[in-house]
């Protein structure tokens, strides 16, 4: 591992990115190989369609691998559903620049650096977490016990070798590995050397040979981490090339719930972050030595993370022996071993919490604040993060405003000072107080509601959420709200048993009556017995009128009435029907009888809006087909879901 050096970076960005086809071309302008990008199902069968051969099924990466004609390849392109067509991934390479007894040992410098043992004194050694090294495989070794192996690399049957074993014959994988989880081992010449996690089960995806990782091998490894749930995933490799298949597969690991770490790149001070590291959904790390500097074949860039000793680290190699090594591929893993200790820590947090609050176990280098050599800082295991409010809760929610309160954790080792209040990402307050009220909030709004606590020395916590959903009003109440003096008016004639007109004031009363209060409503209910209003809906008849296709009526759009008494066709006239819905009469319906006066036939072409609705016939003027008034107005309720 000291002697070779490799072209291209991720993790100790010491991978390399070597292009080259990953496809051919026939006769038949057939390209193998080919990896397609789709955003939903309607974009997958297309795929599937245009496909010659399925080579394999990436469902997490929503990303299919197969054998295309150009014309398919080219429909493709076109196609709205398609998100990428790559003819030639690229093929990632590794890279080195050169190759509760925990707490009473000194270990090597780098563990030091990252003050692991302050986690070990707390009871952290990343147990029961889950970390991928997506690398050349993990060796035998008794001081990786608790390390499982799977292979995505098929075996070249022109080659003694067999290149799809899950064993590690470079070195690389093992190394790293060795930094994030050896258990305790001691040497003569290299003193102690244990991992900073472990205690952490190391999922080893191998995934390189000889000519480097192909963009399958890494897509297939990235696909077994999502499905087997891995906590964090390493990744000692990189490319200086952007390429749209990897940068898919990226995101949806990390949309899935996983941590990512990759190293920035050994192609030296200047030279801008490799990929995956320079990607969102990964955390870039870079190297620095003995004395916190940048080493000087670390990348740097906008893009750096975080850092993490990657100078002359001394970790585990193959055949039982122990190695030294420098890139970033070896800071890398650092970083990871922190996170599997946080993640202990912190069970309940998501990949984003746990990105946020390890910013917070660093010690700031260089310039102030983050910055493009050292990001965020050294990862170092001190704890100065407050925890968590407790017990936070939403009261008192309206239209416009609501009120959240929550609580300090009690025997809190760094204690709150303050709490910072967000609402939809936006910082919006800084109190001491237990509560805070929101105003000026929009109806029928979700929010999400983030309290981080902040310590005396200005340290915030990963922070509590919450969310709520500001109450919109009914169309009813809107409509009360708008007309309340209207409303109050009609009341007040109830009240003082007084008659309303039953077209203008009573039908429009009550298809609000949703919105009106308890006693409100017990007025309007004594005075429809005073008018002998007759009720029916779909769940209730009367012999004096029937309605059809109630529960239909927004898909058929028609209703069929049927009076128990045969009416005088020419006596009831449109005007003595309306249907009215929250205060609005609904216009455009037509209304049409039968010559023998026992039913009528509502029927619109419009789409109607949700709600409740009333029929409402008037019997004011409306014979019967023996001359007299019809005895009792209707009221026909029905409800569009």
């Amino acid at each position: 591992m000291s002697t070779k050096k490799w072209i291209v970076a991720y993790l100790t960005m010491c991978i390399i990115f070597v292009i080259s086809p990953l496809f051919s071309q026939a006769k038949d302008e057939q390209y193998q190989n080919v990896m397609v990008v789709y955003n939903d199902d309607d974009g997958k069968k297309q795929v599937l369609k245009q496909a010659t051969k399925t080579e394999h099924t990436y469902e997490n990466l929503h990303t299919i691998e197969g054998t295309f004609s150009k014309e398919a390849i080219n429909s493709l392109k076109k196609t709205s559903g398609i998100k990428v067509v790559e003819k030639n991934p690229v093929t990632l390479q590794i890279e080195n620049t050169s190759s509760s007894i925990l707490t009473t040992i000194t270990p090597n410098w780098n563990i030091n650096a990252v003050n692991a043992q302050k986690a070990w004194a707390s009871g952290l050694t990343g147990q029961n977490v889950k970390v991928a090294v997506i690398d050349t495989g993990v060796a035998i070794n008794s001081s990786l016990p608790n390390v499982k192996r799977y292979s995505f690399v098929d075996d070249n049957p022109t080659t003694r070798i067999d290149e799809s074993s899950p064993y590690d014959i470079d070195g690389h994988g093992t190394f790293v590995s060795g930094i994030i989880a050896a258990s305790l081992t001691s040497s003569q010449l290299y003193g102690n050397i244990v991992g900073i996690a472990p205690d952490a089960t190391i999922y080893s995806l191998k995934v390189f040979e000889k000519d480097g990782a192909s963009m399958e091998s890494i897509l297939k490894a990235l696909e077994w981490s999502i499905e087997n749930k891995i906590d964090i995933v390493n990744m000692s490799l990189g490319t200086p090339d952007d390429d749209p298949i990897l940068k898919n597969a990226i995101q949806a690991a990390y949309n899935a719930g996983l941590t990512i770490v990759a190293a920035a790149g050994n192609d030296g001070i200047g030279k801008n972050v490799e990929y995956p590291a320079r990607y969102d959904g990964v955390i870039a790390v870079s190297s620095v030595d003995r004395s916190n500097q940048i080493s000087y074949f670390s990348n740097t860039g906008s893009k750096v993370e975080f850092t993490a000793p990657g100078s002359d680290i001394y970790s585990l190699g193959i055949n039982g022996k122990y190695e030294k090594g420098s890139g970033t591929s070896f800071a890398a893993p650092h970083v990871t071993g922190i996170l599997a200790l946080l993640t202990q820590q912190y069970p309940d947090y998501n990949n984003e919490k746990l990105r946020k609050v390890l910013r917070n176990y660093t010690i700031d280098l260089g310039s102030k604040g983050k910055d493009p050599y050292y990001g965020y800082g050294l990862v170092n295991y001190n704890l100065t993060t407050p925890d968590d409010v407790q017990k936070l809760e939403v009261h008192n929610i309206t239209e416009n405003s609501a009120m959240i309160s929550f609580a300090p954790k009690e025997n809190s080792i760094i204690p709150s000072e303050k709490y910072n209040i967000y609402i939809n990402n936006k910082r919006i307050a800084t109190t001491t107080g237990h509560d805070y009220t929101f105003t000026n909030l929009k109806e029928g709004t979700t929010y999400k509601v983030l309290v981080e606590s902040v310590s005396a020395n200005n340290i915030a916590s990963a922070g509590k959420d919450i969310a709520f959903t500001t109450i919109k009003p009914t169309v009813e109440e809107q409509y009360i709200k708008k007309y309340r003096n209207t409303i109050t008016s009609w009341i007040s004639r109830v009240e003082k048993g007084q008659s309303l007109t039953f077209q203008t004031q009573f039908a429009y009363l009550y298809s609000i009556k949703e919105g009106l209060s308890k006693s409100q409503k017990k007025l309007l209910s004594n005075y429809n017995k005073k008018i002998k209003l007759v009720i029916i809906s779909s769940t209730s008849t009367s012999s004096y009128v029937k309605a059809s296709n109630l529960k239909s009526l927004k898909s058929k759009k028609t209703t069929t009435i049927t009076f128990g008494t045969a009416l005088k066709t020419k006596t009831l006239t449109t005007s003595k029907v309306s249907i009215i819905h929250a205060g609005k009469k609904i216009t455009g319906f037509k209304l049409k009888k039968d010559t023998k006066g026992k039913t009528i036939k509502l029927s619109t072409t419009k789409t109607l809006a949700k709600g409740n609705y009333v029929i409402f016939i008037n019997n004011k003027g409306v014979k019967t087909s023996k001359g007299k008034q019809l005895s009792r107005p209707i009221a026909i309720e029905y409800v569009l879901k």
